[in-house]
């Protein structure tokens, strides 16, 4: 069942519909703010919008980077157990 839970995002009141718990939705909600507050700190962009979008980029790139990192380990992972499976054959 979805839950209705009103964040607030760099000062912005947003509400948003999650089946996800509301810890879990706060965890996110404080990860962009600091995320936010990063950009803030090491640009010169004033605007909400640039500050969000930036912060978006920057979320993005983190995730891209840990699904290539994933990729790797799942690969390798494999390759392991295909040398302990002909190991012990």
């Amino acid at each position: 069942m979805k839950k209705v839970i009103e964040l607030k995002i760099y000062g912005h009141r947003l509400v948003v519909k999650s089946e996800e718990g509301e810890d879990y939705i706060r965890t996110v909600e404080n990860y962009l703010n600091t995320k936010i507050e990063e950009v803030k700190e090491n640009t010169k962009a004033v605007s909400t919008l640039d500050l969000a979008l930036l912060a978006a980029l920057n979320i993005t790139g983190e995730v891209i980077k840990t699904k290539e990192m994933l990729e790797r380990l799942g690969r390798r992972s494999e390759e392991l157990a295909k040398r302990i499976d002909r190991r012990t054959v």
